[in-house]
């Protein structure tokens, strides 16, 4: 049966829309979910046309039985995932088509989990990482790779459901930006946002997640009180980053996704890297 847990991660995903659904298959997919208040049932969806949101999971374990548990874990909740048994499996078809949320073990042959979390994150940012492992001591050296979550396998059936309740918190409480141009609104969620610059005459360009730019009046002390305890960080005196775009910091830059890299103002050096410390401890 389909819950109302599936329904309402469904929910956090779809703004300003009356479509509600949820995938629960990652090629033909299966669709459940509700149009308009009334319910539609089950439909085929898919993925390259229409507009709906949609989540989708991978697992990949080398350990059968682990992928079994953590499988009946995601059918409790009315969800089901691609499931991978190694790590360059997983990566050739995150290549292919990005998921929302992984789930990985630490130790595997080949590529273990922490190398993949770093493939997967450079490639989307916004992708959610739920490490699952037998040895929490390797909990620590993890945080590079800002894990939305650490499961031990040992509790899988009762931390799980939970790691899993936190994202979808998360999720709800994604904030959007609000600018106002010639009286015209536009409505952008901050995890779309790479990062902002000044350009001249008070005039601000964003930079976004799809390539796509846009300007807005306004300046920089302006943006920072509004977007600072938000996960921005000033970086410059022209320039506001968002640190989840951030893969990692070096002495007078940040490295983004993708590659590009911003300088740091020698000044703001240590700053920068407290903020973006701070932003870490809190995922």
């Amino acid at each position: 049966m389909y819950n109302e847990w599936a329904l309402l991660w469904c929910r956090t995903k779809v703004r300003q829309s009356n479509v509600l659904t949820v995938i629960y298959c990652a090629q033909e997919q299966d669709v459940f979910g509700t149009e308009g208040g009334r319910n539609i049932g089950m439909q085929r969806y898919n993925r390259n046309v229409g507009q709906e949101s949609v989540m989708r999971i991978g697992l990949c374990d080398d350990s059968k039985r682990d992928q079994a548990a953590v499988l009946a874990v995601l059918k409790k909740l009315g969800l089901k995932a691609d499931v991978f048994d190694a790590g360059e499996s997983l990566q050739a078809a995150f290549w292919r088509q990005a998921y929302d949320l992984v789930l990985l073990d630490i130790e595997m042959p080949g590529t273990g989990g922490y190398e993949l979390a770093l493939v997967l994150k450079k490639q989307n940012p916004a992708c959610e990482i739920v490490f699952i492992t037998e040895h929490m001591e390797l909990v620590l050296d993890a945080f590079q790779f800002k894990p939305a979550a650490f499961v031990p396998k040992q509790m899988l059936t009762a931390e799980l459901p939970k790691a899993l309740g936190r994202i979808l918190q998360k999720e709800k409480q994604n904030p959007v930006f609000v600018t106002k141009k010639k009286k015209q609104d536009r409505i952008v969620e901050l995890n779309q946002v790479i990062y902002l610059k000044y350009i001249y005459d008070h005039e601000v360009q964003f930079t976004l997640k799809d390539g796509s730019c846009f300007s807005e009046t306004g300046s920089m002390k302006q943006f920072e009180a509004e977007l600072s305890g938000k996960g921005f960080i000033r970086i410059y005196s022209n320039c506001m980053v968002n640190a989840l775009y951030i893969v990692r910091m070096e002495k007078d830059a940040v490295i983004l996704a993708g590659g590009e890299q911003l300088a740091v103002a020698r000044e703001r050096r240590e700053s920068v890297r407290r903020a973006y410390m701070e932003y870490l401890m809190k995922c």
